[in-house]
């Protein structure tokens, strides 16, 4: 193992040679013997991993289970539709609300036009062009 290799393997697995492939980790074991270079390199990484271990906290295997466990129930529930609005009910639903509505109002209007309430007109119109000038918003234009 040349000592390239030996820094990108002390990059990647810390510096405790026993997480390290084993493979590699003979042959590093080899190196460290005769190279003081590779033993400062170690070191390094051995004071990198002291660093990181205090700043991370420390998580037990318990934690790790039970959350891995609840993402695995979140995943396995069945998916709940979101409930949907009145006006966007079944067909069934949204046919009666509007009939009763409509019924409603058709009984409204008999009973007061014949009550007298409101007036009923004849029609008068002798074509298009006046239902459309006689009835439009703004009123009679002539």
């Amino acid at each position: 193992m040349t000592l390239k290799e030996f820094k990108r393997f002390a990059d990647l697995y810390g510096g405790d040679i026993d997480r390290w492939p084993a493979t590699d980790g003979v042959d590093a074991l080899t190196l460290l013997e005769d190279s003081a270079e590779a033993r400062a390199i170690l070191a390094d990484a051995a004071a990198l991993d002291a660093l990181l271990d205090r700043a991370a906290p420390a998580v037990t295997e318990d934690s790790v289970q039970r959350v891995l466990k609840g993402i695995a129930a979140r995943l396995d529930a069945p998916v709940r539709p979101a409930p949907t609005p009145w006006t966007l009910a079944a067909a069934p639903m949204r046919f009666w609300p509007t009939a009763g509505f409509l019924a409603a109002m058709g009984m409204a209007g008999f009973l007061a036009a014949a009550q007298g309430v409101l007036p009923v007109s004849p029609p008068q119109a002798n074509g298009y062009a006046e239902v459309v000038v006689n009835s439009s918003y703004l009123g009679a234009i002539q």
